[in-house]
């Protein structure tokens, strides 16, 4: 695990995050799923999901987090 960190750049809102993997932390890591939800928590970890776990920790993330960004309007359809 000691790949370079990956910037996350909410260019609406000019945040930049720094996340180990593109990918959602509580998908099954063998699934790779990509990442749409990202935030920084107070404790300076930052946090990925997909848009389902995203949506389904979204109400706690903006009430913790430092930056949220949201990107699950590019998720394809």
């Amino acid at each position: 695990m000691n790949e370079p960190l990956v910037d996350i750049v909410d260019r609406h809102r000019i945040a930049v995050l720094d996340v180990a993997d593109d990918i959602c932390l509580e998908c099954d890591t063998a699934a790779k799923v990509q990442a749409y939800v990202y935030a920084e928590l107070p404790s300076g970890r930052s946090v990925a999901y997909c848009a389902h776990h995203g949506t389904q920790h979204w109400d706690r993330l903006n009430e913790l987090a430092l930056v949220v960004i949201d990107h699950r309007d590019r998720v394809p359809r």
